[in-house]
């Protein structure tokens, strides 16, 4: 995925899924930042590691896979 924070906004935008559910894919998947902080990394108002940023892309590729 090439823009991982892109794409959780617009499905965010939709209400296609929470901030919490997604946040929680990320989370089970490893990553370390709070919620607060991975919304910041959403909205771009934090610099996200590569590391997060290749898990918030796992955990909305999830999402289309039904993983949670």
């Amino acid at each position: 995925m090439d823009d991982p924070q892109g794409t959780a906004r617009i499905l965010l935008e939709k209400n296609a899924v929470t901030l919490y559910r997604l946040w929680a894919g990320y989370w089970g998947r490893g990553g370390n930042a709070t919620a607060f902080e991975f919304d910041a990394y959403v909205h771009e108002a934090l610099v996200a590691s590569p590391v997060d940023l290749r898990l918030m892309a796992s955990a909305v590729d999830g999402l289309y896979e039904g993983k949670p």
